[in-house]
């Protein structure tokens, strides 16, 4: 026995040492499939979530592939605008240091548009002098602060006309100075 335990020591000492598994073989897979996943789930699950969020709360924005026209829409596009030029009013809170100049146009489909417009055209000025002069420097910096205007601008010309006239409002020319 004692031969056989000598034999079996020189045997482990013969044969070569175990190589360990190289390192970079799980390196070259991150960097391949990390570029690939990334890719994979921005197409397939990032954009179709955000575009389904913008589509939800009511944005103009269409899915990527979907420049076909709808005859709906194109049924629904406004009849008629009116132009309202060079609006200019004293922004809140700056002491008559800062104004705004704006111009818009608005749009709407009803028959008689122009001429619900046209006779209610002071008081919708003076509806526009008002929401654009109760705005501070702050609330037209921020992001989306002329969808913020052109939604109050809409909503304050529906409520002055008692009827939802003005559909669309499109703004020309926004200046703050």
């Amino acid at each position: 026995m004692g031969e056989e335990a000598k034999a079996s020591t020189e045997n482990k000492e013969a044969a070569p040492p175990a190589k360990a598994p190289s390192p970079w073989g799980p390196i070259i897979a991150v960097l391949v499939l990390m570029p690939a996943i990334s890719f994979g789930v921005t197409q397939f699950v990032l954009i179709p979530r955000i575009t389904a969020a913008v589509m939800k709360e009511g944005g103009a924005a269409k899915p990527a592939g979907a420049e076909h026209h709808d005859k709906k829409t194109d049924a629904k596009k406004p009849d008629a605008s009116y132009e309202f030029s060079n609006i200019v009013v004293n922004l809140s809170g700056a002491g008559g240091t800062r104004y705004l100049k704006a111009s818009f146009t608005v749009e709407g489909s009803k028959a008689d548009f122009q001429q619900t417009i046209t006779a209610n055209k002071n008081q919708l000025l003076d509806v526009a002098i008002s929401v654009l002069g109760s705005k501070s420097m702050d609330d037209l910096e921020g992001a989306g602060s002329k969808n913020m205007v052109r939604n109050d601008l809409l909503a304050s010309f529906n409520q002055a006309l008692k009827e939802p006239v003005v559909e669309e409002l499109f703004f020309t020319e926004f200046v703050v100075q």
